[in-house]
């Protein structure tokens, strides 16, 4: 066993947990973004779940009931009685003297009178009347048991006044037993009962507390005695749903924690600490204190005995949460020997943690499924809370990545994707190829249900509130759409009812781009080519984020493309990262790497298209002058302003350089028709007879002369002819 002293500061360490949290609304907690640190930090339960956990399993159905409801009280009065019985009920409530509500009460169940009258007489401080009429609840028949449980609680109260703490805990202790019979207690108090006794034995603790620096040794026993009783007390009543319970679990921890008890530093602990229950508040209160705030205990570990002896360690509460309490304050060798004597998804994961400061991967892997695979006992869900049960699935993933088991680490992470979308988005996008992504997709990923959403505009394009099965879909969809994929493309695309996207045709969207595409590459005629060219162009700046956005960089759909970061990564390190994870992270980069990427590709589908159109045109300007207010508002965002800013100037030089005079250049990028393609097509032959006029109008004379030359020429030939035919 540790000496009192070893074992206080041992659940008193801990070391801050140093996972990555982007910054921003919705943004995700990820794992992958500092691995070394998620395979180091310690596991920390929150407090209230701790706290819920330190009295075993309710084996009864008592429940808190604490109501901010001001008619709480007159509703449950009620309970039981008739209309017009509550009238009275309430008139009596009204009543100067104890006596006079009693009279009054004539016509309700003798409980609920005598109840009534003893409430009152309590209320003007006539004790011994209010302890007489609630023993004479008592003492009446089962078949009038409306009162029962209020009666026994409120003589808990008298006696507790009266410092009576024996007489006070029995009649706490009949409370529960009534309610657990079946005697009415639409209150609570049977629960609250335990917080009412618990606060006797923490009163009769605190007593022993002599105003000097130590506490006596021969009152040490006494004070354990009590505090032990108060925090098993305040359990029970945490376990059964009481925040009242918690929040008293909490104070008694900080009394024994703080050196403003009274006494020396801990020595109130050092005087507990070998009771199971206080021990197990202790590891809850230290847990999330520490790793949230990272303070340091202001005395050092100094040893004690050694945790080699099985009866040492068996008379450690909570073993397993010990154990990652040394872990955290980077006492391995402790934290080895303590989890390696627990079998709990806990102990387990602490393992796995040690096996990976050796570097030891594949121990590591058989610890975490190990740990995995006590989810589905009633165990597990005692020893971990929902958040870190997420967290050991989610560091399943990353080990499996960090092994090279890329399509097994989507396999982890995506169970818990609402937690860690930032993660499953990289592996998904980054690290799988789109055949590996799309076949995962097509085993472990069907079509999700339709939402229902509220028909405003504010629910309309919540991406994070979309089902994770609708956003891996979708995320797929624009990856084989970048990849020219579209016919495939076509049923992974979110359901036009599911308003948490905010385009329902996005699918008619990727129709219409795919056949402009083939009209832009098949068309026999230039102009054709070129309007194929501006239609998908036109397609890829519209609907661009929801055709083939990138999930994170550099688009953020997760963030509707308005907020940059927060979701995935741009480098993936080298730490717990293999060759073929780096091999793939490259290999998957996008080909246009600029903020908002399909507007630049718009661009250059607009300058294919310039490039088919005749350069005097007006469809050629007003090609390039739409491109060029694409790259102008793109400019006014955060990101590649720059390179937008350049593709600006590069269109308006190509226009002033190649392009004809038009009335609205002057406002170039920022008032633009349509372009007139039919014109387009039409403008070869307009010019062609323009060309010829001119050219007959400057050459009239020379070519009259030509001209007449020619019929002369002819009218001689042909009398020529006709001579030697005749001849």
């Amino acid at each position: 066993m540790y000496s009192r002293k070893a074992l206080a500061i041992v659940v008193f360490f801990c070391l801050p947990v140093s996972l990555s949290l982007a910054c921003g609304p919705f943004f995700p907690w990820q794992l992958l973004s500092d691995r070394v640190a998620t395979f180091k930090a310690a596991p920390a339960n929150s407090f209230v779940f701790a706290a819920v956990r330190i009295a075993s399993p309710p084996p009864d159905k008592l429940a808190a009931v604490e109501s901010d409801d001001p008619d709480a009280l007159a509703k449950a009065e009620a309970i039981g009685l008739t209309p017009e019985q509550v009238t009275i009920l309430r008139q009596a409530r009204t009543a100067s003297t104890g006596d006079e509500a009693f009279q009054q009460g004539g016509a309700l169940p003798p409980s609920v009178r005598l109840y009534t009258a003893g409430a009152i007489d309590f209320r003007r401080h006539e004790i011994g009347q209010a302890q007489q009429r609630f023993e004479a609840v008592l003492q009446l028949p089962e078949s009038d048991r409306l009162r029962a449980t209020w009666a026994a609680f409120m003589l808990g109260r008298i006696h507790a006044l009266a410092n009576d703490t024996n007489a006070a805990s029995q009649a706490f202790e009949l409370t529960r037993g009534l309610a657990i019979k079946g005697a009415p207690d639409p209150l609570g108090l049977a629960v609250a009962s335990y917080g009412e006794e618990a606060r006797l034995h923490l009163a009769q603790a605190k007593a022993y507390l002599l105003p000097k620096n130590v506490l006596p040794k021969e009152r040490r026993d006494d004070c354990r005695r009590e505090i032990a009783m108060a925090v098993r007390l305040y359990a029970e009543q945490a376990a059964r749903g009481s925040a009242s319970g918690v929040n008293s679990l909490r104070a008694v921890a900080s009394f024994l924690m703080e050196p403003s008890n009274g006494v020396a530093e801990y020595d109130v602990l050092n005087a507990s600490i070998d009771d199971p229950a206080v021990q197990k508040l202790i590891v809850a209160y230290k847990e999330p204190y520490f790793v949230i705030a990272g303070v340091t205990p202001p005395f050092a570990f100094d040893g004690g005995p050694t945790t080699k002896d099985p009866g040492q360690r068996d008379r450690i509460a909570w073993p397993d949460r010990v154990a990652a309490l040394a872990y955290g304050a980077g006492d391995y060798g402790l934290a080895r020997t303590l989890a390696e004597h627990v079998h709990s998804p806990l102990a387990s994961w602490v393992k796995a943690k040690l096996a990976l400061q050796d570097y030891d991967l594949r121990a590591a892997a058989a610890y975490y499924a190990e740990a995995s695979r006590a989810f589905p006992a009633a165990e597990a869900k005692q020893v971990l809370d929902d958040d870190n049960r997420a967290l050991l699935i989610g560091e399943t993933g990353a080990l499996a990545l960090a092994r090279g088991e890329y399509v097994e680490a989507l396999r982890y992470l995506y169970p818990v994707a609402d937690t860690y979308w930032g993660d499953v988005a990289y592996i998904a996008e980054r690290v799988l190829t789109a055949d590996e992504l799309k076949r995962f997709v097509d085993r472990r990923v069907p079509p999700p249900s339709v939402p229902s959403t509220p028909d405003d505009q504010a629910a309309q394009g919540a991406i994070w509130q979309a089902d994770k099965a609708a956003r891996l879909r979708d995320l797929l969809a624009r990856r084989l759409v970048r990849e020219g994929r579209y016919d495939e493309a076509l049923p992974y695309f979110h359901s036009p009812q599911d308003r948490n996207f905010s385009n329902p045709k996005v699918r008619d969207d990727v129709t219409s781009y795919a056949r402009a595409l083939g009209a832009a590459h098949g068309s026999w005629s230039r102009v054709n080519r070129a309007r194929g060219w501006y239609q998908a162009a036109v397609l890829a700046r519209q609907s661009g984020m929801e055709m083939m956005g990138y999930e994170t960089d550099p688009d953020y759909f997760v963030n509707g493309g308005g907020l940059v970061g927060g979701y995935g990564q741009d480098n993936p390190g080298r730490c717990f990262v293999t060759d073929g994870e780096l091999a793939r992270f490259d290999a998957s980069k996008p080909k246009v790497a600029l903020r908002l990427h399909y507007r630049f590709i718009a661009v250059d589908e607009a300058i294919q298209a310039a490039d088919l159109l005749p350069p005097r045109s007006q469809a050629f300007a007003a090609v390039l002058c739409q491109a060029t207010g694409w790259m102008m508002s793109t400019a006014k965002i955060d990101g590649d302003k720059k390179a937008a800013q350049a593709r600006v100037h590069q269109l308006y030089r190509r226009y002033l350089g190649e392009g004809a005079y038009v009335p609205w250049g002057k406002q170039f990028g920022q008032v633009c028709p349509e372009p007139d393609f039919d014109g387009a097509a039409r403008l070869p032959r307009i010019l062609f007879v323009r060309h010829a006029r001119h050219f007959v109008g400057v050459h009239r004379w020379p070519l009259g002369v030509s001209a007449a030359g020619l019929v002369l020429a002819v009218i001689v030939a042909f009398a020529w002819w006709w001579r030697r035919r005749n001849v």
